[in-house]
């Protein structure tokens, strides 16, 4: 949650530091399955978000998305 809040916020986040936070991602499920994976998704599109300006702020609100719904499986 706090990785996503981060780029979600401005900031980045490489393969490496996910790789350091969730040294297994095949474990998670549900939510945080589908936020690692949209994290991931956000450290590999590096050359996109160069080339296209509206693609950051897009998939900040996709990764906004994610968060919400990592909160609503959290808190039940």
């Amino acid at each position: 949650m706090t990785r996503l809040q981060h780029v979600i916020s401005g900031g980045d986040v490489t393969n490496d530091e996910l790789d350091a936070a969730i040294a297994d991602p095949a474990v998670l499920r549900g939510a945080e399955r589908k936020a690692w994976h949209g994290l991931s998704y956000w450290a590999d599109d590096d050359d996109i978000r160069a080339k296209d300006p509206a693609y950051a702020p897009f998939r900040r609100r996709q990764l906004a998305e994610l968060l919400a719904a990592l909160e609503r499986e959290k808190n039940g």
